[in-house]
């Protein structure tokens, strides 16, 4: 009997526990999967050219922008940049977009010109020297004073200025004047300024630009009647133009806006940059009428009177003005920039 009782509060027991859940199954292994391997770096030529490309359409999206905002000097830097990247025939079709305004572009390759060049004189252009010069190399002494030919000499004076250079020509007026023959001369880059900063050449002369700095340089002129943009080139490169005609033309650099020079073109026979005292001379000179022309680097225009050279010296003294515009040259579009 007490067994039973037992045997019942057991039971009684068992029914009133709550029931343990069964355990939950293992959860079923996950297969894992290897990442493919990464593609191999491209490298060499065609890796290079990639990147070029990329950062051209860079520049041309950046040149784009900056044509929209009105900004066509910078705007055609950051083209003729992606140009050399790309090469020019790639973006040939976008280029009057950039350039329409700007002088005539010179698309003459570009040549090596060794770095270790000494350095330019601040003024070429003496006819007097010239032909000493071209004697010299043919083996020829200079002639001897002539008593049928007269020499003049004489000085020349800026109006307000006195850090101008100045340069006179003469052209004779009773007789044809032999023309002189073209010469190569060099009108470098170097110290981010230009070197000769007045430089005298016979028309049909040709003038070598090489580049002596680490950085671009992008030279122009808007003058007439022969401007000309040259676009960029780095250091250890040139490109040459011929100047077919008369007339003044300043130059600048559409980087940097505190570069600036001159060359005169000429037909006249006799030319000379005077001294930085204002002094000149001819030493050679056929008797007669002469078109005396006079010009300084700070003149809007040359002046012009008339001498006679008699056989033996002769004296004379010229008077510029310095009336052109002072500080740096616009851009080649013709825009006003500030120096530097």
């Amino acid at each position: 009997m007490r067994l039973c009782v037992l045997s019942l509060s057991l039971l009684v027991a068992c029914a009133g526990a709550p029931a343990r859940p069964a355990p939950a199954p293992a959860p079923a292994p996950v297969a894992t999967v290897a990442p493919p391997p990464a593609p191999p770096s491209v490298t060499g030529p065609v890796a290079e050219r990639a990147t070029q490309l990329r950062r051209a359409a860079e520049l041309l999206e950046d040149a784009q922008r900056l044509l929209d905002a009105g900004e066509r000097s910078r705007a055609e830097l950051q083209f003729s940049t992606a140009e050399l990247l790309t090469g020019v025939d790639a973006v040939a079709g976008l280029a009057a977009r950039f350039r329409d305004g700007a002088p005539p572009r010179i698309t003459t390759p570009v040549v090596a010109v060794p770095t270790d060049q000494a350095p330019q004189p601040t003024t070429v252009g003496n006819s007097d020297e010239e032909d000493d010069a071209d004697l010299a190399a043919a083996g020829a002494p200079p002639p001897p004073p002539a008593p049928d030919r007269g020499s003049l000499t004489g000085t020349v004076t800026v109006a307000g200025s006195g850090d101008a250079l100045t340069m006179i020509t003469l052209e004779p007026l009773d007789r044809a004047a032999k023309a002189r023959r073209p010469k190569q001369r060099v009108m470098e880059q170097r110290g981010r300024q230009f070197s000769p900063r007045l430089m005298i050449v016979p028309v049909g002369s040709t003038v070598s630009f090489p580049n002596f700095d680490p950085i671009f340089h992008n030279v122009f002129s808007t003058s007439a009647p022969t401007p000309f943009d040259l676009g960029l080139f780095r250091e250890g490169e040139a490109r040459a133009t011929t100047f077919a005609r008369e007339g003044i033309l300043r130059l600048g650099c559409n980087i940097h806006a505190n570069m600036g020079a001159t060359i005169v073109v000429v037909g006249a026979p006799h030319y000379v940059i005077a001294g930085s005292d204002g002094s000149f001379r001819f030493k050679r000179l056929v008797p007669g009428r002469y078109r005396l022309r006079a010009w300084s680097d700070r003149s809007k225009a040359p002046i012009t009177q008339e001498v006679t050279i008699k056989a033996g010296a002769n004296t004379v003294a010229v008077g510029v003005t310095a009336d052109a515009p002072a500080g740096p040259s616009s851009d080649k579009f013709g825009a006003a920039r500030a120096g530097g």
